[in-house]
């Protein structure tokens, strides 16, 4: 058979509209990971054609390749309004590129050289109810629905809309339709590496390491509180609560996230919480600090080291380090310095 497969890397938010990005795509080469698995968890591109693009390359740079939607990879361009009814529509047709290309949208068990590893993408949308913490009063800004774009670039089919908690749950439930999904997809696949994930119960008693992924946030402690955030009711437009209540079911390992573009890696309880953005251009040069992790900005980051049979030892990222070190006191609402001087410029 062909070489054994050996480590899992993991990326987000890798927005290869930017052309700076689409190059870092195209640095991964062929060689360096030719045996090695990568997840994909969402905002690729806001076009069908670049997104191909860069999944092609991934799948050519990768021997497996995973993914994940996220809500950039779901905006309707103008262009694109008479060929999809809603973003549901475009959602299907992304994964039929993914499908067409050879790459996971489903639940696997990988085959490593050190043995199996479930990897299990997990569909999810944000909600405004996510957001149980207190609103920061002091500075004046925008609501989230004119403030996030997803509330005008996507469409959704009657009766659901951006930020309610049924779209959210709508989402979660496709995670279930997808398993019916995993056993075609494998044997679409002809990789003597995959064997489908059909239940999630088999995955009870964790007897192999599961690395699920999202592209929102599961928990709210994963994001920096309100009070630090640039723009604090972006609390309103990250998470899903069906998707923390998944993952707890669950209980996977590791769960990798992205959507918000800062660097993460948490353990609580008995899951190890992830982000590996690469984030925009602009936000490497503005904010490395806050987006670093690994390599992130050459490659993506090594969750699953084949070589050691385990996952990667913590990563040092600027925020979780802070939540490592400081509790989180979401009743402080007094903005940080650097939101009120921005709020004032502003």
């Amino acid at each position: 058979g062909a070489a054994l497969l050996r480590s899992v890397y993991a990326v987000s938010d890798v927005h290869t509209d930017h052309e700076e990005n689409m190059q870092w795509v195209r640095d991964l080469g062929r060689e360096r990971f030719s045996r090695d698995v990568l997840i994909v968890a969402g905002d690729v591109s806001e076009s069908i054609p670049r997104f191909s693009e860069t999944m092609r390359m991934f799948k050519s740079a990768f021997a497996v390749v995973f993914f994940v939607v996220g809500n950039h990879d779901l905006w309707l361009k103008k262009e694109e309004m008479d060929t999809f009814a809603h973003s549901i529509d475009k959602l299907e047709r992304l994964h039929g590129v993914c499908e067409s290309l050879g790459i996971l949208t489903t639940p696997q068990h990988v085959q490593l050289e050190s043995g199996p590893v479930a990897i299990l993408p997990l569909l999810s949308f944000h909600h405004a109810s996510f957001d149980t913490e207190p609103d920061v009063q002091a500075v004046r800004m925008p609501r989230v629905e004119s403030a996030v774009t997803d509330y005008r670039a996507c469409r959704w089919p009657h009766p659901f809309a951006t930020g309610d908690v049924q779209l959210a749950e709508a989402f979660d439930t496709l995670n279930d339709h997808q398993l019916a999904r995993a056993k075609w997809q494998a044997e679409a696949n002809e990789c003597e590496f995959l064997s489908p994930i059909t239940d999630w119960s088999s995955l009870e008693g964790r007897q192999h390491p599961i690395l699920s992924f999202s592209h929102f946030l599961p928990r709210i402690d994963l994001c920096p509180e309100k009070r630090y955030l640039r723009y604090a009711n972006l609390m309103k437009a990250v998470g899903s609560a069906p998707l923390g209540s998944r993952v707890a079911a669950i209980r996977p390992h590791v769960h990798v996230f992205g959507h918000t573009h800062f660097g993460w890696d948490a353990q609580i309880g008995d899951v190890r919480y992830v982000q590996a953005a690469l984030g925009t251009p602009r936000e490497r040069r503005q904010r490395m600090r806050s987006l670093a992790i690994g390599q992130i900005y050459r490659k993506p980051l090594k969750v699953y080291d084949g070589e050691r049979a385990d996952f990667c030892p913590p990563f040092s990222a600027a925020w979780s380090n802070h939540y490592a070190m400081h509790g989180r006191q979401p009743s402080n609402v007094e903005p940080a310095p650097w939101v009120r001087a921005r709020r004032k410029a502003s």
